[in-house]
């Protein structure tokens, strides 16, 4: 049946719902992310190679999800071609992280940090100035790999990709660094980016002990910097980078994928901050105030400014935001089902946690466009929310996928409790 014909999820029908759901995700390809030459995902796969948006480049950190949905899925040597790709990628732009670890005050030339988008058929570097101070983006990069160590262990090149990413994120002292975050936007100490770094440095030191030696990041480094990030997020959470900036759905990252927060109770006021301030009645804001596609975007900005580098000059756009009309985002429902699916697993008698799992997905499911495809976000046109012309974004994608398997394992964890 389509997809605006099916029946509210309940925990009675969930079982007989998700092959319906299935089978028109396949009819419409919603789910299908095509892999370029270079093994890269651009961040939409529509756009022509010109287009004035740029999202037919590939984001590193896109792409890491994109593997992650991968991995997630039982396609371990799909996730592990993936990230390769993207190293291959980085492996260009050791130059400009050897340059910052010998003189770090080099960080501060924005444009000399190592790059975060790439030429999606060609792995070629994306001209122009960017905000390539993205300490998360380098962060799942190696989290993403060490992930996949279990299925197969680093080669030299890799031991000494991500050896010199990790000796990059020390010496700009990570944990203290303002960086362009997750929404490529005005610099400041984040710490969804700071907690991207710890889970990579965390696994990396993992890896360490179990295969010895590893180039020439140690144990001693190691600790130092992951102990640094971690108290910088026990300053810092449940907010992302008080006082400038509190809540922001950039942190839901920090619980999934990635599982560094530490404890439940922040956990919980991170999804509560999240669900109080930015959860809207189509999607979810990244933040209030967000200025990006805003009400009557395409009025304020004619296309090739639409997704320019605004890091620079974000107040300009923020003065054209009305007061609650940012825009909201459709990647986010997808995690929260995704993180109350995982609670509902570890205690599946908690039946609230499988309730507010089924009305994320559901919200989902609400918006896909009429023809099944997972838009960026839905802005203000006039009176109506209508999804921007990013559709479909690969995260969205990634994201949804994830989603629906955490799904299909609910619904086994209901029919054993039967």
């Amino acid at each position: 049946m389509p997809l605006n014909d099916l029946p509210a999820l309940t925990p009675a029908n969930l079982r007989d719902v998700i092959p319906a759901i299935e089978q028109e995700f396949a009819r419409h390809k919603t789910l299908d992310i095509p892999r370029r030459a270079s093994g890269l995902y651009a961040a939409s796969s529509r756009p022509a190679a010109t287009d004035a948006s740029g999202y037919q480049h590939a984001w590193v950190r896109d792409t890491m999800m994109v593997a992650y949905s991968q991995w997630h899925g039982g396609e371990a040597a799909s996730a592990l071609a993936t990230v390769r790709s993207v190293q291959a990628c980085l492996r260009t732009q050791l130059a400009r992280m050897t340059a910052i670890i010998d003189h770090p005050a080099l960080k501060e030339r924005v444009q000399e940090r190592p790059h975060v988008r790439f030429v999606a058929d060609t792995g070629a570097e994306v001209g122009g100035s960017w905000a390539h101070a993205q300490n998360d983006a380098l962060g799942y990069a190696m989290w993403m790999r060490l992930r996949l160590a279990d299925v197969e262990a680093l080669d030299s090149t890799e031991c000494e990709t991500v050896d010199v990413l990790a000796q990059y994120c020390g010496a700009i002292e990570y944990w203290s660094d303002q960086d362009s975050g997750a929404w490529e936007e005005a610099r400041k100490v984040n710490a969804s980016s700071i907690g991207a770094v710890v889970a990579a440095l965390t696994l990396l030191r993992d890896y360490r002990r179990s295969a010895g030696t590893f180039g020439g990041v140690n144990d001693r480094d190691l600790d130092r910097w992951i102990a640094s990030g971690r108290a910088a997020l026990a300053k810092s959470l449940p907010f992302e980078s008080p006082p400038a900036r509190r809540t922001d759905a950039a942190l839901l990252f920090l619980i999934h994928p990635l599982s560094v927060v530490e404890d439940r109770r922040t956990e919980d006021m991170m999804l509560s901050l999240v669900r109080a301030r930015l959860v809207g009645e189509v999607g979810i804001r990244r933040y209030v105030g967000d200025s990006y596609f805003c009400q009557d975007y395409d009025e304020w900005f004619p296309p090739a400014e639409r997704t320019m580098d605004f890091s620079s000059q974000v107040g300009l756009r923020d003065e054209l935001l009305r007061p609650g009309c940012e825009a909201q985002w459709c990647l986010f429902d997808p995690i929260l089902s995704s993180i109350y699916a995982a609670r509902f697993r570890r205690d599946p008698r908690r039946t609230d946690l499988l309730r507010a799992q089924l009305r994320h997905f559901s919200r989902a499911l609400e918006q896909l466009t009429s023809d099944g495809q997972a838009p960026e976000l839905y802005y203000l046109k006039g009176d109506t929310w209508i999804p921007n012309e990013h559709v479909p974004l690969a995260w969205t994608q990634a994201n949804l996928a994830v989603a629906l398997r955490a799904l299909k394992q609910s619904a086994e964890v209901l029919r054993s409790a039967a």
